[in-house]
């Protein structure tokens, strides 16, 4: 359709699109087994670096639920806002303290050449991310310990399922 518009276009017969494909040199494929390796363990312990945070922030919280802690601040005119941005704002620090340490180990120890910036922000999304399964699993218990493990287990098991169900030849 290209030639037969090029054609009526210039008015010359002759006249059509030539597409051709010029082979150009690439460098060897290099496989990375350390990339590979790098791709399960650092998934592995992206995991178990924030069972600690989500424990206790969990026991902490369903805590102050089962001591009544939390109606004795509302009747002195505590705000629900104000009580969830304390604990939003607990948890973004514990979070990003355990995101800059374990940043500052793998960027500076483990792989030195990828950007910096990117694997910081990934981390510590990731640790942000956990805040709703913290919200979701606290309100649906009224006692601390049984809260905090199940809601370890429900993350950790959450977090396995995929190891289950995933290709690993991709």
């Amino acid at each position: 359709m290209a030639n037969t518009i090029l054609k009526r276009q210039t008015g010359v017969d002759t006249a059509s699109i030539v597409t051709m494909i010029v082979p150009t040199k690439m460098p060897p494929y290099v496989e990375d087994d350390f990339g590979q390796v790098l791709n399960g363990v650092f998934k592995f312990f992206l995991l178990i670096m924030f069972i600690p945070a989500v424990y206790r922030t969990t026991y902490r919280i369903v805590n102050e639920k089962e001591s009544m802690v939390k109606e004795s601040m509302k009747m002195m005119g505590l705000s629900d806002f104000s009580y969830w941005a304390s604990w939003y704002s607990y948890y973004t620090i514990v979070n990003s303290i355990i995101s800059l340490s374990s940043w500052a180990i793998f960027f500076f120890g483990v792989d030195t050449k990828s950007s910096g910036f990117i694997i910081f922000l990934t981390i510590w999304l990731y640790g942000q991310s956990l805040f709703g399964i913290i919200l979701i699993a606290q309100s649906l218990f009224n006692k601390a310990r049984a809260a905090a493990i199940t809601t370890t287990l429900i993350y950790f098991g959450s977090a396995l399922f995929q190891y289950f169900v995933s290709d690993s030849d991709i």
